[in-house]
C-alpha cells in the first residue's frame, strides 16, 4: 500500500478521453476521503492533455480510503487507499486558544514567525533598470532562489503581493500573473472561463519548493488596492475591457464600489470558480495561508480630496470579505489559516469571521524621529494585543530601506510587543540572477545584513525563550525606549533596550543573560536574589550598537510549556 506521510500530499490522476468545449467547467469531480478519523471531501481539477487530478493531504495516521464522484461515467466510482504514516514535518501553522496572539504548529507546539513581508512590488519607475516600471517579472527560479536565501537566514514566511503587477502593460512571464488563461500577452488579456495551466504548475513548484524549506507563503488570493487606481484597474484582469467581468464605478477610472457588491451575480460566478479551482490545486500544500485581500488599509480611510471615489461603509467592505472568507472555509478541507490583508484597527474588520490573523502595515502616522517612530511601534503592539490573535505587519512605510540598524531595531521591539515586523517597502524584482535586487540596490557585498539579525533573533528565541506564554508587559517599564514582554506568573521575562540604558524590575531570584542582537552572542550572564533589581544594559561606544536583550529567568524556572 502507498504511503503518506501525515500532512503530505496524496495524488490521484484519472483520464478521460471526450473533447469537451470547457473541460474546466463541463465536468464536476470531487472525491471522498476516508478514515477512522473522518470524512473529507475534496474537489478535482483539470490538469489538461484529458487528465483531472485529486490531491489529498491527510491530516491524520492510518489506513485513507476514497472513492470519487462525477457527471463522467469514466471520472465517476474510481477507487483507491492509502496509508498515512508518521510526519516529516512539524505541519500547517494553526492557533491554539489558549496561547492566541501566536502562531502554532500541527504537532502542537508553537512557532516563532520570522516574517520577510510583502513581496514581490513591482516597480514605481525609477532611475535603476530593477526599479523601471516594466521590469521582467519574476520567474520560478528566480521564487525558488529568493526563498533559498531568506529560509538560509532564518525568515519562513513571505506574503504575496502580485496584484501589483497590474501596473504593467503586458505580461513578460505568464507563469506567474493570471490564474486565468493568458489570450493577448502584450496587453494583458485573459480568458475568464478557462484557468492559466502554467499559473498554476509554477506556484505549486514554488510552494513545494517553500515547503521543503519550511517556509510559509501567504497566497494573495481576490484583491489589492490596485483597483483604485486608474493605471492599475486599467491593466486589471477583472476589468471587462481585459476579458474580465466588472466595469467600472460610474464616472470613474477605477473599480472600487463596484468590486465590494456582495451582491454581484458575476463577480460570485468567476471568483467563486476561480476560488474551487484555486483551493483543489494549491490547498493541500500545508504551508500554504490565504491571504483574501491585501493593503485594503486605504478602505474608507483616504482623504476625499485624493479618492472621493474610494470611500464607502466599512460594514459593506466587511460584508465583501467575510462572505469570501467563509467560502474558503467551505471549500478548503484542512481549514488553512486566512487573513484579511490589511485590516488597519478597525475593530469591525480585526474581528470579523474569517480573520485568523491579521495582516496590517505599520502605523502610518507616526513622527519620523527614531525614537518617537520606536514609540509608536511599541504602542502598536499595544493596541493589537488586545485583539486576542497574531498580528503580522505586511510592510513597513518609515522610508528605511538601507537602514538595517533601524530594521533590527523593529523587528525587536515588534516581538517584545508581541507581534510580528516584515521588511520595508521594495518596488522591484526580489532577485536578479542569484542575487538579491536589494543587495545590488544598495550596492552591499552579500546579503543584506538585516536578515543576519533576523536569524540570529529567531536562533535565540526558538531555544531559549517560552514566547508564546508570554505578553506585552507595559506598565513595568517606563521609558519610551525600553519594551518588555514576561510571562503571566512572572517566571520570565525579555526585555529590549532600545538605545541602552537601565531598568528596574521586581523579579523573583533569577539568572539573566544579555543578548548581543548584533551578533547573536551571549555577552554576559549573572544572578540576582528576589526583590527590585537594576539592570544596567551593556555600554556601547557606538550609537548604532546601543540596543541590548536582556532574558530574565526565575531560578525555579519550569522548563515544560504547552
Amino acid at each position: 500500500m502507498v504511503r503518506i506521510p501525515k500532512w503530505e500530499i496524496f495524488e490521484a490522476s484519472f483520464v478521460c478521453g471526450r473533447e469537451f468545449e470547457n473541460p474546466f467547467t463541463d465536468v464536476c469531480l470531487t472525491a471522498e476521503f476516508v478514515s477512522k478519523a473522518g470524512c473529507y471531501s475534496v474537489d478535482g481539477f483539470f490538469d489538461g492533455d484529458g487528465t483531472w487530478k485529486i490531491r489529498f493531504s491527510p491530516m491524520h495516521e492510518g489506513e485513507w480510503s476514497y472513492v470519487t464522484h462525477s457527471n463522467m461515467p469514466e471520472l465517476d466510482r474510481q477507487k483507491g487507499s492509502f496509508c498515512c504514516c508518521e510526519p516529516v514535518s512539524r505541519g500547517p501553522l494553526t492557533l491554539n486558544p489558549q496561547f492566541p496572539n501566536w502562531f502554532f504548529r500541527g504537532d502542537g507546539e508553537a512557532q516563532l514567525i520570522v516574517n520577510d513581508g510583502w513581496f514581490p512590488h513591482t516597480a514605481n519607475g525609477h532611475e535603476l533598470p530593477f526599479e523601471d516600471l516594466e521590469f521582467q517579472q519574476p520567474s520560478e527560479k528566480d521564487f525558488n532562489s529568493y526563498f533559498d536565501i531568506l529560509a538560509s537566514n532564518g525568515v519562513n514566511m513571505v506574503v504575496g503581493m502580485s496584484e501589483l503587477y497590474a501596473r504593467q502593460k503586458s505580461i513578460t512571464d505568464t507563469s506567474f500573473v493570471w490564474p486565468w488563461r493568458i489570450v493577448d500577452a502584450e496587453n494583458n488579456r485573459i480568458d475568464r472561463e478557462r484557468f492559466n495551466l502554467d499559473f498554476y504548475r509554477r506556484w505549486e513548484s514554488n510552494l513545494a519548493h517553500a515547503k521543503k524549506l519550511d517556509m510559509f507563503y501567504a497566497f494573495e488570493l481576490l484583491y489589492d488596492d490596485s483597483l483604485i487606481r486608474p493605471r492599475e484597474w486599467n491593466n486589471h484582469p477583472y476589468n471587462v475591457k481585459n476579458g474580465g467581468w466588472l466595469e467600472s464605478d460610474p464616472g470613474t477610472q477605477v473599480c472600487w464600489q463596484n468590486l465590494f457588491d456582495v451582491s454581484n451575480a458575476e463577480s460570485k460566478k468567476y471568483l467563486g470558480r476561480y476560488l474551487h479551482y484555486t483551493l483543489a490545486r494549491l490547498a493541500c500544500f500545508s504551508n500554504v495561508i490565504w491571504e483574501v485581500g491585501a493593503e485594503n488599509a486605504n478602505l474608507a480611510v483616504l482623504p476625499e480630496r485624493m479618492l472621493p471615489h474610494a470611500l464607502m461603509p466599512v460594514e459593506k467592505v466587511a460584508e465583501w470579505y467575510i462572505y469570501w472568507a467563509r467560502f474558503i472555509n467551505l471549500h478548503d478541507p484542512y481549514g488553512r489559516l486566512r487573513t484579511f490583508g490589511d485590516t488597519t484597527h478597525h475593530p469591525l474588520m480585526v474581528c470579523a469571521h474569517g480573520n485568523d490573523f491579521v495582516l496590517t502595515q505599520d502605523p502610518r502616522n507616526y513622527p519620523r524621529d527614531p525614537l518617537s517612530y520606536y514609540t509608536a511601534m511599541r504602542n502598536y503592539g499595544k493596541l493589537y494585543w488586545q485583539y486576542a490573535r497574531p498580528m503580522v505587519i505586511g510592510e513597513m512605510t518609515s522610508s528605511n530601506n538601507g537602514d538595517y540598524e533601524r530594521e533590527r531595531r523593529m523587528y525587536w521591539i515588534a516581538m517584545t510587543s508581541g507581534y510580528i515586523m516584515g521588511r520595508s517597502d521594495r518596488h522591484f524584482s526580489p532577485i536578479t540572477g542569484d542575487t538579491l535586487t536589494e543587495s545590488l540596490k544598495f550596492n552591499l557585498d552579500g546579503v543584506p545584513v538585516i536578515y543576519k539579525y533576523l536569524s540570529a533573533m529567531r536562533s535565540y528565541v526558538e531555544k531559549n525563550v517560552r514566547f508564546w506564554r508570554m505578553e506585552p508587559a507595559y506598565e513595568k517599564v517606563e521609558s519610551s525606549d525600553l519594551v518588555c514582554m514576561m510571562e503571566s506568573e512572572g517566571e520570565e521575562y525579555l526585555l529590549y533596550f532600545v538605545n541602552g540604558g537601565s531598568a528596574k524590575l521586581n523579579v523573583p531570584a533569577s539568572d539573566f543573560v544579555w543578548l548581543n542582537p548584533r551578533t547573536g552572542e551571549i555577552h554576559m550572564t549573572g544572578s540576582v536574589e528576589a526583590g527590585e533589581n537594576e539592570f544596567c544594559a551593556p555600554k556601547a561606544d557606538d550609537p548604532r550598537e546601543s540596543d541590548w536583550v536582556l532574558h530574565i529567568k526565575a531560578k525555579d524556572f519550569s522548563p515544560e510549556g504547552a
